[in-house]
């Protein structure tokens, strides 16, 4: 684990001070040591750098950049490799002789005998460098999930790649602009989508992605990391009775969360009141008998979510952290947001989970969370209303009956008019999560811009909307603000539903598994219901949430006022100020929670701004 940097340069302007720099900008995801390695010729520069944080072979020998005992191939790692014992034993029996214990070295050394083959054959959360002394070649990869960050931009001279956005800032070579492209994605959905950011020709490596960069010539291409991937792979499961079904589900799950547990340093699990975690804990308690460490947040003022929590973890006899997060500690994590996050980040939920992860890293160095548990199992409420939505425009009754219900609909507000405008599920889904709709958009935002979403096929059931927030809202939102929020501290974050078997399981099956009978996750509960008492489990949908519209009326309220007024929107010419100021008398007026949502978005724009564009 650990954050890393690196660039081949043919214009010989960066030089081992700016490699060294670079990967000091990263050393809060490391701890347990660096290390680099920087060529210099008359043809190019070369440099690759890393932050170890050691959670596997703790040992002075896992020091990355790690080489090959032949000494022609190197890497720079971040991540974890869930297989990576089975992958050693295999190849041991081909005669292999390691020189650590680390995951590291069984993808280096299975690189050097399968070649690019041996990627498909990893299991993790990944984002790796080889340097390929034969092929002279940089060998650029990130997981299929898009559970590690890896970022980089190229010119026509340059390459360069870093685990975070503020390594690739501090490279002299780069020019710092702004996307203003991605500001009308970042208000339109509160993330950015794909692989753009807030920086123009900064971008994320796709997920699932092997890039190949020639280090002679400079040339790169880019092709699946699994290039094998076989058509049965998602596998039809119709003629499944229910049992056999959650069986193989919870024998998946069961197999995820023991791997993902394996660590040489003491490990925890995020719990909250929901059966996600709830579930993770539980087969985990279950598979071995020294007590698991559990954590959990509280919020001042609110402590259902705390209090379930700590009814879960006393049924499993869990060792219980509880931390309750008050008032002053939310002022100062969001006035720090700027400090953590290279660009605006639209999910409030990072406050919690910041505060957790400052509090849990004097005890755990790897911490195992359920993200994801919602886009595999149905588990938004918006899942079923967008559905609601479509079945009223296929309800078979006469025009003039649909058209007053409709008028009255759309009357209630511009969200409303949008949701029921749009044509088909997934649109209709895509405008419910909107933060903004496209006239709000066009109002705000002052520069010209094509908004960006991956769709995919529309089938027009649930299971469009989970595979297109797996693509979308998962990598894009959920899991760079997990990464971001525990690496911050220097903990190791795992996603410990998120094994790809598990994902094309899912995906095979009918949609009628993830709502029956009205039920929400039906297929997880059942499985949960075998460990934890169902009556325990009884409650409103929750997790880490914190009371936005509150606080943006009352400890925000001085932020608010601070970044959102005319001298700091006429700083730049990137919003409407007028629009800006309505938005912000608006929500005075009426502190709804869509209305607290884009207030939101627009101070952590403004925060943002004053920390990476005007100071810098």
């Amino acid at each position: 684990m650990g954050g890393i940097t690196g660039f081949i340069d043919h214009s010989n302007c960066l030089n081992e001070k700016d490699l060294r720099n670079a990967s000091a900008t990263l050393c809060h995801r490391g701890g347990d040591g660096n290390g680099f390695i920087f060529i210099k010729n008359e043809h190019y520069t070369l440099g690759i750098a890393n932050e170890r944080l050691a959670t596997i072979d703790t040992s002075d020998k896992g020091k990355q950049p790690l080489t090959s005992t032949c000494g022609n191939y190197s890497i720079t790692f971040s991540g974890t490799i869930y297989n990576y014992l089975a992958l050693r034993e295999t190849l041991i029996k081909y005669g292999i002789i390691f020189s650590t214990l680390t995951d590291t070295e069984v993808i280096l050394e299975s690189y050097k005998k399968w070649g690019k083959d041996a990627f498909e054959k990893l299991d993790g959360s990944f984002a790796f460098v080889i340097f390929d002394k034969i092929l002279n070649q940089l060998l650029i990869a990130r997981d299929e999930i898009g559970a590690k960050p890896l970022y980089f931009f190229k010119s026509k001279n340059c390459y360069a790649f870093a685990s975070e956005i503020r390594a690739l800032l501090s490279y002299p070579t780069f020019e710092k602009k702004v996307n203003k492209n991605a500001i009308a994605t970042y208000f339109r959905y509160g993330f950015f989508v794909g692989e753009e950011t807030i920086y123009e020709g900064v971008f994320k490596a796709k997920k699932g992605s092997l890039t190949t960069v020639d280090i002679h010539s400079g040339n790169s291409y880019e092709a699946p990391l699994k290039r094998h991937r076989k058509a049965d792979d998602l596998i039809k499961n119709d003629e499944d009775s229910e049992e056999q079904i959650v069986n193989h589900i919870e024998d998946l799950l069961t197999d995820s969360i023991l791997k993902r547990n394996i660590a040489d340093v003491p490990v925890g699990i995020l719990l909250n009141g929901g059966y996600d975690n709830a579930t993770i804990a539980a087969i985990l308690q279950k598979n071995q008998t020294k007590k698991i460490k559990t954590y959990t947040v509280g919020i001042e003022n609110n402590l259902k979510e705390i209090a379930q929590a700590r009814k879960i973890a006393d049924y499993l006899k869990t060792n219980h952290h509880e931390f309750l997060l008050n008032s002053k500690d939310a002022i100062q994590i969001v006035k720090n947001l700027p400090n953590v996050f290279e660009e605006p980040i639209g999910n409030s939920g990072v406050i919690p989970l910041l505060f957790l992860a400052e509090n849990a890293k004097k005890d755990v160095r790897v911490l195992l969370n359920a993200e994801g548990a919602d886009e595999l199992f149905g588990g938004y409420r918006t899942y079923t209303k967008a559905i609601k939505f479509k079945n009223i425009d296929e309800l078979k009754i006469p025009s003039f009956f649909k058209k007053p219900i409709y008028a009255l609909l759309k009357k209630y507000n511009n969200k409303t008019k949008a949701i029921i405008e749009s044509k088909g599920l997934l649109d209709k889904y895509l405008e419910i999560n909107a933060c903004f709709t496209p006239t709000q958009l066009q109002r705000l935002v002052q520069s010209e811009y094509k908004l960006k979403v991956n769709r995919i096929q529309d089938d027009q059931n649930i299971k469009n909307l989970l595979i297109h927030d797996l693509e979308n809202y998962l990598p894009n939102d959920l899991l760079f603000k997990s990464d971001k929020s525990f690496m911050h501290f220097g903990i190791e974050n795992r996603d410990a539903l998120l094994k790809v078997e598990l994902i094309n399981y899912l995906k095979g099956l009918d949609p009628k598994w993830f709502i029956k009978g009205g039920e929400q996750k039906y297929l997880l509960k059942k499985i949960t219901h075998k460990y934890i008492p169902s009556h325990l489990m009884k409650k409103p949908k929750g997790g880490f949430v914190i009371p936005l519209s509150l606080w943006l009326k009352t400890i925000f309220k001085p932020l608010v006022e601070e970044y959102i007024n005319v001298e700091k929107l006429n700083e730049h010419d990137l919003l409407n100020t007028e629009e800006v100021l309505r938005i912000k008398a608006a929500f005075k007026t009426n502190s709804s929670t869509y209305n607290a949502q884009k207030l939101w978005l627009i101070l952590q724009f403004q925060m943002w701004y004053e920390r990476w564009i005007k100071m810098t």
